[in-house]
């Protein structure tokens, strides 16, 4: 058997000589007890009155005959979460998760203690979510307690939690988080394969893990969602997805994802349903012109300008006259300033936010006017495709790529060539599949009974079925009990 000294060595090998790794050694019963831990990642005071006060106690029952590890483990240790391990992977993940490892001479077994007590965030209001009414809830960058915030929403029993681990450096913790008599399994199978299959350093955001988990072949358009707002990803896990919960993060992904989700907002369901459907029209009318008008723009002014009434040909003439430069590369050059401008805003300290503004609106835009370099319909077309863009930010990315593609494709060949151009787009969109999910469901293919939370949103009294978009097992949500209720409008009962 081996010594205490080479227990304890063997430990300690596993580790970088610099990882900081303590050792507290103790001589309780006529045993040698030595505890492992990092110093930062502990909780100080659960450490000592935890440990440390059940290790003291050991004395008062020094003549019992029970084993010292089963009463560490059964009575003296006021912890919550302790378990026995042996394996060389799990004593380093205890450890780097802000556990301590209790190694008592003699035996074979390890106990690891979680006493993590590092630090973290407050729950605030998500930034990029903010709501008038609502829940001002927002995931933080610990996993631990974003699933605290899913588990106090959805009190039930077949709420299933599965934990993976990613990154060979990192050994980034994530959490499948679905409710087993709902989801299609079928999805969760996918995820964990696909999750499993991932050979990479490290994991550092859950937008690595996005990536990772989306195709080669279609990149672009992104195949999970992601929220900030416990309230939407529990709703979407009622609706059968799956969460996906990443530490370190606070953008917890779900999976299937559908385009139509990011048409819709966290405040839409705490509105009436006639203001929501009007709201979900303004944007989806934003995002096409945040796309199409810089191109649309381009090919009237250069081979379709006999569609426009006389009076705005004329006033749009007059306001380009002198400039020497096409249509097509004025308005990518405004595109360029604006997109000069947005980066520049992101990354500029806050107070000098109101300078930036200054110098964009005045120096560079005003004076580049006047100076015959760009004319003032096109700064109005690029503001109101610049406004339109972030009325959906979740797709503000893509849209960005897809205007100045579509700039560029009306200023070769006109609306023929803008049109042919989102014939392909919306070609590509229908083939995408996200985890068995059609992408642009329930509008192709149609679903009807899904169509009650599409462009226009339904009362909650209708929505007694989930979306069969999704291919869940459990479709019923809600069973109406009178005739007059929505379930029965949607042939459900």
């Amino acid at each position: 058997m081996a010594t205490k000294k080479d227990i304890t060595q063997k430990i300690l090998d596993l580790f970088n000589k610099n990882a900081e790794v303590v050792v507290r050694k103790f001589f309780v019963c006529e045993k040698h007890i030595n505890l492992f831990f990092i110093d930062c990642l502990i909780n100080k005071e659960l450490f000592a009155s935890g440990i440390i006060g059940g290790i003291n106690k050991l004395e008062e029952s020094k003549g019992s005959k029970e084993k010292i590890i089963d009463k560490l483990e059964k009575e003296l240790i006021a912890v919550s979460t302790i378990k026995r391990i042996k394996e060389e992977k799990e004593i380093q993940e205890e450890i780097f998760n802000g556990g301590v490892i209790i190694q008592i001479e003699g035996e074979e077994w390890l106990l690891a203690v979680n006493t993590a007590g590092y630090s973290k965030r407050a729950i605030t209001e998500p930034p990029t979510a903010s709501v008038v009414r609502g829940p001002r809830e927002g995931f933080i960058e610990d996993i631990e307690t974003n699933i605290s915030l899913i588990r106090r929403r959805l009190k039930t029993p077949s709420l299933a939690i599965k934990r993976l681990t990613v990154g060979e450096r990192t050994n980034t913790s994530i959490a499948l988080v679905y409710l087993d008599d709902i989801v299609n399994h079928k999805v969760v199978k996918e995820l964990e394969k696909n999750i499993k299959s991932i050979d990479i350093d490290g994991v550092i955001d859950s937008y690595y893990l996005e990536e990772l988990l989306t195709k080669s072949s279609s990149k672009f358009f992104k195949k999970l969602g992601n929220t900030e707002k416990p309230d939407v990803l529990t709703a979407k896990i009622l609706e059968g997805r799956v969460g996906i919960i990443v530490d370190g993060s606070p953008i917890v992904l779900s999976a299937p994802f559908i385009l139509f989700e990011d048409m819709q907002s966290p405040g839409d369901y705490y509105d009436i349903p006639q203001r929501t459907s009007f709201v979900r029209f303004v944007r989806f009318v934003g995002l096409i012109l945040a796309i199409l008008l810089p191109g649309m723009y381009v090919a009237l002014q250069s081979y379709h300008y006999r569609v426009l009434p006389i009076n705005f040909l004329i006033s749009l003439l007059s306001s380009i006259e002198g400039i020497s430069f096409p249509p097509i590369l004025e308005i990518l050059f405004v595109l360029f300033l604006f997109e000069i401008l947005n980066e520049a805003s992101v990354r500029m300290p806050k107070q000098l936010g109101m300078a930036l503004s200054i110098i964009g609106a005045l120096v560079l835009g005003d004076t580049a006017v006047q100076a015959g370099i760009i004319t003032p319909p096109s700064i109005v077309v690029v503001a109101i495709s610049g406004i339109t863009l972030y009325i959906i930010p979740n797709e503000s990315s893509e849209a960005s790529l897809l205007r100045t593609l579509f700039t560029i494709v009306g200023g070769v060949a006109g609306f023929y060539g803008i049109f042919l151009g989102f014939i392909i787009l919306a070609t590509h969109l229908v083939s995408i599949q996200s985890y068995f999910a059609p992408y642009m469901a329930p509008y192709a293919p149609s679903v009807d009974i899904d169509k009650k939370d599409g462009f226009t949103k339904k009362p909650l009294s209708y929505m007694s079925t989930r979306p069969q978009s999704l291919r869940i097992k459990n479709i019923i949500r809600q069973r109406s009990k009178t005739k007059s209720q929505g379930g029965n409008a949607d042939g459900v009962n």
